[in-house]
């Protein structure tokens, strides 16, 4: 059993969702970290090891997708790998074939459920 702590990064211009996220993950003993925007995330990112990134599509500035590529394109291989779940309010199959190929791990429906999120993240962190 690793004592590393495990630190999720949640990425959304929301408080409200951060919340709201935050609070479906504490059964999973997680630590979570907050970025308001993409381009603070991509710094969090790069000085704090994070196991998973769940960001949101929508977001002002740079969009979750533009992230995405962002971070696929990092030097840094640890960054480079980190499994991301995209949140989007949006139903469009296009969205989710262009975070897809952008290389989005999964993605999570808003408004979110509880039962989704935290099974999605306990596949991806059982994975690391």
């Amino acid at each position: 059993m690793t004592t590393q702590s495990t630190n999720v990064l949640l990425v959304d211009d929301s408080p409200t969702v951060r919340n709201i996220v935050k609070i479906y993950l504490m059964n999973l003993k997680v630590s979570t970290v907050e970025a308001d925007d993409a381009t603070r995330a991509l710094q969090i990112l790069r000085l704090v090891p994070v196991s998973l990134v769940i960001a949101d599509i929508n977001m002002p500035g740079m969009d979750g997708i533009t992230f995405v590529k962002e971070v696929r394109a990092s030097q840094m291989p640890q960054v480079r790998s980190v499994p991301i779940l995209l949140l989007t309010a949006e139903k469009n199959a296009d969205l989710r074939q262009k975070g897809t190929e952008a290389g989005a791990n999964a993605f999570i429906q808003k408004p979110v459920s509880h039962h989704e999120l935290t099974e999605t993240v306990r596949q991806f962190l059982s994975k690391a």
